[in-house]
Parts: structure tokens; sequence; C-alpha cells
């Protein structure tokens, strides 16, 4: 049964509220410079590397019509083929929720599916309006985290929502639609199919939903005990959680080379089910008419561009269509920070569209945070709150465009944050590769090349150093110059410590003094000036999204709820 509907209030700006509580059951939030992690990482250049050649995973898909996937819809939802959009076949508006960047921890996912699965009041111009749940679930991409496969997307999305699901079960059944972002391509979109993709026999009749493939949650208390939290807080400090990830990798590496050579396939769930939510779609990009003069437009660029076929597709829709206005929900945003973002607005070329020529709203996540702005004709919505770790807004002047119309978290909550990573990364709150990085330097400075070749080794250690923080820091984005100019300094300095730090133990605590502990040293003071780096790049602008991840900050999550009328 639902609850009753909860009444919204803005946002209080008085309210400052930085602590959040991390989740008690594992899957726990992804260290982004973890073990973990570096799974994912090693995923995206194998997925880059295929595309690379041309090689693209869509070839399979067959585009649907336009009609098709309506029929669809309108069987789910209970109106007949006759109507022309959805909201006349409803007799009433349409309501969407939509959701972004979902899977990380899985507490933090089950309070965001409380949010989505709930009814709500608000009040606007003296008047209340009534806003229940949505008839269809939508989802913007980056299903789960650090790669959308079938187990992580069970264990950090279908659980967690099934469980609240079971709680709220109305009866009614829900359209579910979908499109992938990066994270999902990294499994070649073997996750995201057995989620979004509708079953082989939808057309005969078939019901989609095989009961002995329906995961059934278990039941846990509504609140985390002491107990629990205790037991999560150290195993999240001692790191448990990292170690069983490593653990469950090589598992699952293992029985992959076992089946390999057994000339077996390994198993997985056929279908991943949201409990009263049915996929409609068939390939990972789709059109849907939902008003007179309006179409919801979903789009995949895999991991580089939109491709032919799909380009085809969507012009073929707006050009025989020709709709007043259109909802077109990408994986990346045309505009981020202030500034236009080359991938988004690649998309909104490719479906030959524009800001201020066409009436667009442009909804999209991938970025971490809320952010609304008015462009020309159009509006463009960033929504990514659905469980990943919070990305804070520009902290410093916005650009020639302007600051948007509303942004979450805002940007004094950002730059309050900012200011914490050099110390989280430090104590390894996002993992520990980056100690191990240093630990691999040190060596390599105090062992391998010694004192006869210190000068030498210092200088290639500073431009090995000075390179990685530049691509690190994303070479590819605007301001690439900036940020080249200031991986030098921190280059040469990282270049440099291992041996300022061997002289000083040597001068000051010779008794203690020792290559050892000179390296172990360095790991650290490196990992903090590498965390400055970061910081830096974030408070003057230049690159706003990897100090976020150090933080892993499970705040400041949100979904959006689009009322579309029939007029």
């Amino acid at each position: 049964m639902s609850k009753p509907a909860e009444l919204l209030a803005p946002l209080d700006p008085s309210k400052k509220e930085l602590k959040f509580v991390q989740g008690t059951r594992a899957p726990f939030a992804i260290r982004w410079f973890g073990i973990t992690s570096l799974f994912g990482h090693t995923r995206h250049f194998a997925a880059s590397a295929i595309a690379s050649e041309s090689i693209d995973a869509r070839d399979w898909m067959r585009p649907e019509s336009l009609e098709e996937t309506f029929a669809r819809v309108g069987k789910v939802l209970g109106f007949g083929s006759t109507a022309q959009s959805i909201t006349e076949g409803l007799g009433r508006p349409l309501i969407v929720d939509f959701v972004a960047d979902t899977g990380d921890d899985r507490d933090v996912g089950t309070a965001v599916a409380k949010m989505i699965f709930a009814e709500y009041r608000v009040v606007a111009d003296g008047q209340e309006r009534f806003l229940p749940r949505g008839d269809a679930l939508l989802f913007g991409g980056d299903t789960a985290y650090p790669v959308a496969t079938a187990e992580e997307i069970e264990q950090r999305v279908i659980e967690p929502f099934n469980e609240v699901l079971n709680d709220v079960d109305d009866g009614k059944l829900r359209v579910l639609l979908g499109i992938p972002g990066n994270h999902d391509w990294f499994d070649g979109l073997d996750g995201f199919a057995r989620m979004f993709r509708r079953a082989f026999d939808d057309d005969h009749g078939a019901s989609l939903v095989d009961e002995d493939e329906m995961p059934m949650s278990e039941s846990v208390p509504r609140a985390p005990s002491t107990s629990r939290q205790t037991k999560a807080f150290v195993q999240r400090q001692l790191h448990l959680d990292e170690l069983r990830g490593f653990f469950g990798l090589v598992i699952r590496g293992w029985k992959s080379v076992r089946a390999f050579f057994a000339g077996k396939a390994v198993k997985r769930r056929k279908r991943l089910y949201l409990r009263g939510y049915q996929p409609v779609q068939e390939s990972t990009y789709f059109a849907l008419p939902i008003a007179k003069g309006l179409d919801l437009i979903g789009v995949d660029r895999q991991l580089r561009h939109i491709d032919f076929r799909q380009r085809t597709f969507v012009r073929k829709v707006l050009r025989e269509r020709n709709p007043e206005a259109c909802i077109l929900v990408a994986p990346d945003p045309a505009l981020a920070f202030g500034e236009k973002h080359a991938v988004g607005q690649s998309m909104l070329q490719a479906c030959h569209l524009s800001f201020e020529r066409d009436r667009v709203l442009y909804l999209t996540g991938d970025i971490h945070q809320y952010e609304r702005r008015h462009v020309g004709k159009s509006m463009h919505v960033i929504a990514g709150g659905g469980g990943a770790f919070v990305h804070g807004t520009r902290i410093g002047p916005w650009p020639e465009g302007g600051a948007p119309d509303a942004v979450f978290p805002d940007q004094w909550a950002s730059a309050r944050l900012a200011l914490q990573v050099p110390w989280k990364l430090l104590m390894g709150r996002a993992g520990f590769l980056v100690h191990i990085l240093f630990v691999v330097v040190g060596v390599i400075a105090l062992r391998t090349a010694g004192r006869k070749h210190e000068m030498a080794t210092s200088l290639a250690l500073s431009t090995a150093l000075a390179t990685v923080l530049y691509f690190v820091a994303g070479h590819h984005r605007k301001h690439a110059l900036k940020v080249a100019f200031l991986s030098i300094p921190f280059g040469i300095f990282l270049g440099t410590l291992p041996l300022l730090v061997s002289d000083y133990l040597s001068h000051y605590v010779p008794r203690f003094a020792s290559a050892t502990l000179a390296i172990v040293v360095y790991a650290f003071a490196g990992a903090l000036a590498f965390g400055f780096f970061l910081m830096t790049l974030v408070l003057t602008g230049w690159e706003h999204q990897q100090a976020f991840s150090v933080l892993s900050h499970p705040g400041f999550k949100h979904f959006v709820r689009l009322v579309m009328h029939p007029n």
C-alpha cells in the first residue's frame, strides 16, 4: 500500500547540511581509486578499443517504428490503438519518473527508490497539486557501477528497488524505459538488455514476467541497527569491501576461464525484473508520441557517437511528425558546468536539433548533480542524482552563458566538499591505488635508480608524473592548456619528493631512517599532493569531476517527475 502523499517544500537556503549517512549493507559505494574501480577502468579501455575498430554492437538492433513502441505502451497502460498519443489514450496527463546514474551503494539505492515510488503534494501559485507515482520509469544511463553487468545491476538496482516495490505494490502495471550510458556499454549492453529489452515472446501475448526468474528481496529491518552500522563502519575503515570486491573479481574471472576451457557458458540470470514494470523497447533508442505536438525521443551514442541507422531513425521521426516540441533523453549533457559539452552537442547535431531554433527539453544524467537552465527556446536539465556519488557544481564565476536557473548542490556546498578532497584522498576514502602508484614511484626513485642517477631519475619521474596528471584531469576538455600548466609544477614536486623525504628523514631522524620508511611516507604525502592538485582544478574551474569522485559523497540525491498534459 502506498503511503500518504508527502508535502514538498522549497529547499531552505539556510540549511547547509553536508553530512550524510553511508550504507550499512553490501555492496557499498564504489571506491573510484580502488581495486574494484580498476576493473571498471579496464573494461572501459577494452570497450573503447573495440569501438575504435568500428565494431558497433548496435548493428543487431532493428529500429522499431514509433507506432510499434507506442502500441506496446498502450498495451501496458491499458488503452487502445486508436489513440494518437499516450495522453490521448490515457485521457489524462502522463507522468514519467526520470532517474539516472543509479546502482552504487545498495542502501543509497533503497533510499532513492523510496523517493521515486512515493507520491507528493506541492503548492504552486497558491494552489496545491498532487503528483502521483509515474506511469513510466525512465532510466537515463549508467544503470550500475563500476560496470553495468547483470550481477551489478541485480545487486545495486534490482534488489534495493524491489525491496521498496514489494511494500508499495498497488497492482498496476507500468512502463519501463531506458537508454544506456558509457558504463552500460563497458559490458557490451549485456546487463542493460536483460533489464530493458522487451521479451522475445511479447508479441505472442505471453507475460513478460517469469515468476521463476523474479528475484525476491530479502526481508530486512527498515532502520539500520547500531550493530550493523558499526560492522559496516569497520568494514569500510579496514577496506574489507575492497578485499571482498577483489576476491569477487578473481572468482568470477576463474569461473569464466574454467567455463571457456570446458566449452560451457557462465550461467547468468536471463532477465532482470523490476516488480510492476514492463520493458517495451527493442533497441537502445526509441520514440514515443506523448501528446499532440510533443514527442519523446531517447538516443544512444555507444562510446562515441550516434550511429547512421539511429540518425536516420530520429530524423525521419522528426521530419514526418514535425512536432512543435520534443523531449530528448540523452546519455550525456550538451552543456556542463556552464560550458558546451562536445559529446552532447554532437548528439544534438546528429538529430538536426538546435536549442535556439527548436523547442527541446534536453534531459540527461552522466554528471551527478541537478542543473536546470533555459537556452534559447529550449531547456537543458541534468539530473544524475540516482545513487552515484555527487558531483559539485561550478565553484568559481560562471562562463558567458551565466548561472543556471537552479543547481543542486549549490556553489557553497560544492566548495565545502572540494576542500575535503586532499584529506579524504590521504586517508584512503577513495581507495589506495594512488598510494600504491606512489609506492612504485618511490621504489624506482630510492631503490632502483640509487644516488648515482638521482637527478636523471627525478627528471624522468617528474616528466612521467606530469603527463599522468594531465591525462587524469581530462586532457580532452576545454581547458587542456591550463591543466597542462598546472600539471607541470605538481609533476616536478612529486618527482623530486622521494629524494626530499629521504634526505629529511636521514637528517632529522637518522635512527629510523630507511628507504622503506621514506617510500611509505612518500606514498601518503604524494596522495595528499595529488588531492591538492584535484582540489585546485575544481576551485579554478578547469576540471570539475575527478575531485568529487574521491569523496564518494552519498548525498544530494534526486529524480525528476515529469507531468505531460494532453495540450
